[in-house]
């Protein structure tokens, strides 16, 4: 894999041991740091930002201590995961009592453990780390993140709509089987995102920028600033042009070699960010007027994006902490 901006933390008292693991994951392209014990390892996490973590559950509380300790260990997971939920801990030990081993695995929701004593650690370390990287719910998050950090920066609006078509289903949810973009809907003109839902309905995603305004304040009321109604003035006139366009084989669609009904798309404005909570209360005031259209903010796709994010941490491997 390529794995070259990758970083690992390994978190071992044995310098062996360490010297070994920091050997194979260096040849292997991942940028390495290491931690001897507890505190010096929560310092590096919080440092060095790993995207995986190795970890040894016997350790010290602090370098060249005799007070190596699993315990202690377990308490370095549990901080680990409140500090980073998503990131994924790859256990590594030498201990193979069923009590400990389920314990660990219940607290990384079945997250990759390697015994010290296998006949090919080197393989099965890298592999574990590997298996990391590729978890659903990691992966996800660091797209979310990544879309975190495109829209504090306010690029222009065709940086969102392909980062949203390549990663449509962690930004979008996983209502959708399909985004195609730009789509489209009739000559001459295109939505930026047409997302098919399960039941192959689709919807209409149109974006404008970050930095556009949703409301404009007029004598102390909120009114849709100019920039939020013409994207909602142009989402209609998309319904509009696509049921006045003729089906079958003389349609735009026909002549393509390509059918889609449209049937009355649900359709969505992204805009700006919101200023305070009264923009917020406004704005879920509106939606709930207005019929198969709503107006969302950057800020709402990342909470959609988030809420779904700990529906995985919370329910993935059959936990359920409502039972």
């Amino acid at each position: 894999m390529n794995a070259v901006k990758i970083k690992v933390l390994v978190v071992e008292d044995n310098k062996a041991t360490a010297g070994d693991l920091l050997r194979w994951l260096k040849a292997a392209g991942f940028t390495v740091e290491h931690a001897l014990a507890a505190q010096e390892a929560i310092e590096a996490a919080t440092a060095f930002r790993p995207d995986v973590v190795l970890l040894d559950l016997q350790i010290p509380s602090a370098a060249n201590l005799p007070d190596e300790n699993v315990e202690r260990g377990f308490r370095v997971l549990d901080a680990l995961l409140a500090a980073e939920p998503f990131r994924p801990v790859c256990v590594v030990t030498a201990h193979s009592k069923g009590e400990l081993v389920r314990r660990a695995v219940q607290k990384t929701r079945g997250g990759p453990f390697v015994f010290k004593d296998a006949e090919d650690l080197q393989r099965e370390v890298l592999r574990a780390v590997d298996v990391a990287l590729a978890g659903p719910a990691y992966k996800m998050s660091k797209t979310v993140r990544e879309f975190r950090a495109l829209v504090n920066k306010n690029e222009p609006e065709d940086v969102y709509r392909r980062f949203i078509h390549q990663h449509w289903g962690a930004i979008l949810g996983p209502e959708y089987q399909d985004v195609r973009s730009p789509y489209p809907i009739t000559r001459g003109g295109e939505i930026d995102l047409l997302a098919v839902r399960w039941d192959g309905l689709p919807d209409l995603w149109e974006l404008k920028r970050p930095s556009d305004p949703v409301f404009k304040d007029y004598n102390g009321w909120l009114h849709h600033s100019v920039e939020c109604a013409r994207a909602m003035g142009q989402l209609m006139s998309y319904y509009d042009a696509a049921e006045k366009e003729p089906r079958g084989a003389l349609g735009y669609e026909g002549r393509r070699g390509v059918t889609v009904h449209l049937q009355r798309p649900r359709g969505f404005v992204v805009i700006g960010r919101y200023k305070n909570d009264a923009e917020r209360e406004r704005l879920r005031l509106e939606n709930s007027f207005l019929a198969g259209l709503a107006v969302l903010t950057y800020d709402d796709l990342i909470e959609r994006a988030e809420q779904f994010l700990m529906f995985l941490l919370q329910h993935r491997n059959g936990d359920d902490p409502s039972a």
